[in-house]
């Protein structure tokens, strides 16, 4: 099967979430009566600007990750569906414990509900790319074993952080904040610059020509 409805699936319920994470974000209705109630109203929706660019930056750095697992897949079977389907189940879900996370930021279980669901997310990458790397009839051949461990390398980066995100939350919320800024930032500044980013572009050329 064509891997093309898959993508433009996928790329609409990327688009949906972060719609939703959008309307989480909304401007109190009151009349402001002066500048230190302006700072007052801007000060307590800090947390659900936080929680809002966090979940963003989480959900675009999924929508990357699924474009450049797929960009290894030449065709799409039946179980590969199925699979792409239980991924965007987990990313459809951002929105509630990014809601909560925003309302109870300083909460472990508000902490541990968002962290293990960006977890469960990131845990789909290695499933999914497994799946692609051991069935030839599905897998596009610039996957090679070699790229294949060099994207593992990168993916285990994630859950590793998500992990220690969660178990710091008893410790401090800002502690664990701190573990999920450091996936973003690997995910963002290094992964781009690694071998499988270098062979989607050749690929990418390749395909052009």
């Amino acid at each position: 099967m064509n891997k093309n409805r898959l993508e433009a699936f996928s790329d609409g319920v990327f688009a949906i979430v972060i719609t939703l994470i959008v309307l989480n974000v909304k401007v109190p209705d009151v009349h402001i009566a002066n500048n230190n109630q302006l700072n007052q109203i801007i000060r307590a929706a800090a947390p659900k600007l936080l929680s809002f660019g966090f979940s963003f930056l989480v959900i675009g750095i999924f929508w990357i990750a699924h474009h450049r697992i797929f960009s290894f897949a030449k065709v799409v079977d039946t179980p590969l569906l199925w699979l792409n389907l239980v991924y965007l189940m987990f990313n459809a879900l951002i929105p509630f414990p990014a809601s909560i996370l925003a309302d109870n930021f300083f909460m472990p279980t508000t902490i541990l509900i968002y962290t293990g669901t960006l977890f469960l997310i990131s845990m789909m990458h290695f499933i999914i790319l497994e799946y692609i790397i051991k069935h030839e009839d599905v897998k596009h051949e610039a996957l090679t074993k070699s790229i294949y461990r060099s994207a593992t390398r990168s993916a285990i980066i994630g859950p590793v952080c998500f992990i220690l995100a969660a178990a710091s939350s008893f410790v401090s919320a800002y502690l664990s904040l701190f573990f999920v800024t450091c996936a973003l930032f690997f995910s963002i500044f290094i992964i781009g610059k690694n071998k499988v980013s270098k062979k989607l572009i050749a690929v990418a050329k390749e395909e052009l020509e």
